[in-house]
Formats: structure tokens, C-alpha cells, sequence
């Protein structure tokens, strides 16, 4: 009796915290992947890191993956948002948050707003922090390219 009741409680749980990902013609955003596309390129062949690895993580599960965490610093450096000691600078991130429409602002400023502190003894630690916190905040609109 125990376990069909666990059971039952694990499936009723899993269903009313599944999130239904936002995945239209307007999201991800055209103009953000047009303009990460090129950082991808580049960070995956820094970093090593699959497709899979990257598809997993936006749009499944937060996993740990060292090739997925530098890759996610790698595309914090080429988009130059990083400070002169390799920190995500917020302040240069939020210039690049400026330049897109209304709606990708206040999502992004909203997924952002609790993701200020972050932790990890690296920059590809702290860069997986950030990510994790924004996938964590707002999965439905997270995204990663």
C-alpha cells in the first residue's frame, strides 16, 4: 500500500512541477540566437562541449557537465559581459538586454533578479551558477544556444 501511494504522490508531484517550456517562432528570440550562434560555434570548439549536453540543459534537466560549464563562461567572455578579471560584469549584460524588445527585457531582468551573488571556486563554476539560477527562476522562458 505504501509504495502505490508513493508512487501516486511522485507522479502528482512531478506533473504539477512540470513546467511547459516556451519553445515558438518568437522564443528563443530569432535575434538572440542569430547572435549567439557564431559564440556557440566558437565555445564548443573551445570547450569540447555536445549538442546533447547543451539541449539537455535548456530544455531538460540541470546536469553537471565540466565541458558545459566553461562552455557557459565561454559565451559570458564572447559576448564580452565579463569584467577585466573574467566576471560576468551584470552592468555590460544589461547594455546587451537594452538593445532587444520590451517583452525579452523584463523577462530577462526578472529571471536575473535573484542571480546576484554567485558561487563556485572558477569562472566556469560561477558561470554555471548564474545559468542554473536562471534555468531555476523562470525555466519556462530559459534558454541556452
Amino acid at each position: 500500500m505504501f509504495k502505490r501511494l508513493f508512487l501516486f504522490a511522485t507522479v502528482v508531484l512531478s506533473v504539477a512541477f512540470a513546467v511547459e517550456l516556451r519553445r515558438d517562432d518568437k522564443w528563443p528570440p530569432p535575434e538572440v540566437v542569430a547572435i549567439v550562434q557564431p559564440m556557440r560555434i566558437t565555445c564548443e570548439a573551445k570547450t569540447g562541449v555536445t549538442d546533447e549536453a547543451i539541449r539537455q540543459f535548456s530544455d531538460g534537466e540541470i546536469h553537471e557537465d565540466p565541458a558545459l560549464k566553461c562552455y557557459m563562461d565561454c559565451l559570458f567572455k564572447e559576448a564580452g559581459v565579463v569584467d577585466e578579471k573574467g566576471e560576468l560584469h551584470l552592468e555590460k549584460m544589461v547594455t546587451h538586454i537594452e538593445k532587444l524588445d520590451e517583452e525579452i527585457q523584463m523577462i530577462a531582468i526578472n529571471m536575473g533578479r535573484k542571480c546576484l551573488k554567485p558561487q563556485g571556486e572558477n569562472q566556469c563554476e560561477r558561470a554555471f551558477w548564474y545559468h542554473k539560477c536562471w534555468k531555476t527562476a523562470d525555466p519556462k522562458h530559459y534558454f541556452l544556444i
